[in-house]
């Protein structure tokens, strides 16, 4: 259920940090 939704996250968060960079 919420697997494809944690790793969309964590890509989505990983972008985020390199943004904020």
């Amino acid at each position: 259920c919420g697997g494809i939704d944690k790793r969309t996250i964590e890509k989505f968060e990983k972008e985020a940090a390199e943004l904020g960079k």
